[in-house]
Order: structure tokens, then sequence, then C-alpha cells
């Protein structure tokens, strides 16, 4: 049978109505693939879905994050710039301050040479007599051990402690008095007129004050990294044992006291006791000399 008929009843009326039952039998599984293929595009648009929305997440995170390292980069670039131009300006304001100092301090100044002619007195010169010996060597660093240059530069002796002429150098020479034999002279002879101020070369402290056999009125400064300075043949002393001193301080006069043939500063230079040629330290272009 290809046809069957449906009675439709109302409260009006009663009719029927045929039906091909051939339609019917094609239809349930168009119906059924239908539904099923409703289903599984409804699961696959859910599960694109699902993956579109954690991959916007995922992308959306990483976005932030990115930005995040931008920004982050930014400012540190831009910290790090602002360092580096700080660190410059205060290398450039070190700089100045070392210029500055060792301008104050006379070094590069070398003082002229007043030495009378072998064979003749020397109207500006004196000192104790020393025994004959070895002059130490220097040929190292006078900044060694220590970070701060400005500071390495104030500990150490540079410079002149007067900007009179030399009239005596360090080593041998002949008797200032005579001006015949030899002896040995520890320091620098500085002339001078009586009462010219003599000028400390490195912050330290002082450790003597007073007089002091052929140096007559000395002073002598303690500094850093085992030096020390002697300013003898004073006419006048402004310090006392134990004070603190700074490069330039004015640590008294030029005088002629002591053995000595008229007004001069003599100027010493030790390290460890040893007694070093004091016109290594005037320039900054000397021959370095090595400390043992």
């Amino acid at each position: 049978m290809t046809r069957s008929t449906v009675l439709i009843v109302t409260p009006d009326q009663t009719r029927s109505i045929e039906i091909n039952v051939w339609w019917l039998r094609w239809l349930r599984p168009v119906l059924i693939v239908l539904a099923i293929s409703t289903v599984a595009l409804g699961v696959a648009l859910g599960i694109v879905t699902a993956r579109y929305l954690s991959e916007h997440r995922h992308n959306t995170r990483q976005l932030s994050q990115l930005r995040q390292e931008v920004a982050n980069l930014r400012n540190f670039t831009s910290t790090e710039i602002n360092a580096k131009l700080a660190a410059l300006g205060q290398s450039e304001q070190m700089v100045d301050n070392v210029a500055r100092y060792l301008k104050a301090r006379g070094v590069n100044v070398t003082p002229i040479s007043i030495e009378p002619p072998k064979g003749m007195p020397n109207p500006a010169a004196g000192g104790v007599l020393a025994r004959i010996g070895k002059p130490t060597p220097y040929t190292g660093s006078f900044a060694h051990d220590t970070e701060n240059l400005l500071q390495a530069l104030q500990d150490t002796p540079l410079g002149v402690p007067h900007h009179g002429p030399l009239s005596s150098r360090f080593g041998m020479r002949p008797n200032p008095f005579t001006g015949h034999g030899s002896e040995f002279h520890g320091g620098l002879d500085f002339k001078g007129d009586a009462g010219d101020s003599v000028h400390c070369t490195a912050n330290g402290k002082v450790i003597v004050a007073g007089r002091e056999g052929g140096y007559g009125n000395v002073v002598e400064v303690e500094h850093q990294h085992g030096y020390a300075t002697v300013y003898a043949h004073l006419s006048r002393i402004n310090v006392k044992p134990g004070q603190q001193v700074r490069a330039g301080d004015v640590l008294g006069a030029i005088g002629s006291t002591g053995r000595s043939t008229g007004p001069h500063l003599h100027y010493e230079v030790q390290h460890d006791g040893k007694r070093l040629d004091p016109e290594k330290f005037l320039s900054l272009s000397a021959p370095a000399p090595a400390l043992d």
C-alpha cells in the first residue's frame, strides 16, 4: 500500500486526508541526517568558538605582556641613559676638580734653578749633614690601592711648597758654605725671602713642629701610604704636633735657622723613612719613582 487515509475530526466537521506513505519513508532518514548534521555543526561551531576565545585571550595576554616589556624597556633605557649622563657629569666635575687642585698645587710648574757654579758658595742652601747612601728609586704609582683619584692626589705629596727658584737639588752637591768638597743633600732647597709662606703639599698630620739641630725650625707632616714631608730652616712655625693639615695650608715661613747660608726652604719627601727625590713629585710628566 502506498497511500493511507487520515481522519481529522473537529467540533464542526469530520474530514479525511490521503497521504502518500512512500514520501514519508524517504523523509524520515532525511530528517534524521539533517538533525545529526545540525548537532555536529553546533558542536563544531562550539569548538571553533571556544578555540577562538582561548586564542583571543592568549593573544591578549601576550599583547599585554609585550606592551609591558616595551614600557619596561623604555623606562630601563631612559634610566640607563640618565644614569650614564649623571655619571658623565660627575666624571667631568671630577676632572675639573683634579685640574683645579693640580693647578693650585703648582704641579707641572718646574721651578727654575739658580744653583751656583761648582766651587762657589751657595747663599741659599743648607740642611743637616747626611751620610752618603744610595738614593731610593721610585717607579711605582702614587695612587695605588685607592679608588678616589682626587683623594689619592690630596694624600700624596705633589707640587711645590714654595714658588721660589731651586737653589740646591737632591743628591750629591758641594759644601754650600765653602763651595768645595761634597756632601749628600736629602731634599730640595727653594730660595725665598724671610717671611714667605711655606705650604703643605698633601693632607696629613703634623708629627714634628719645633727646633731640630741642623734643620733649625722644622715641621714634619705624616701622610697616607707611608709618605712624610719635611719643611726646614723656618723663621716661624704656624702648626702644632698632632694637628691635621690639608694640602695648601700654611705651615710656617721661610727663614735661615739651623745649618743655613741664607733664607730658603729645605723640603724633603720621605717614604717609610727613606728620602726620595722631591723633584719627582713636582711634575706629573716626571719619571715615576718606585716604592720598594
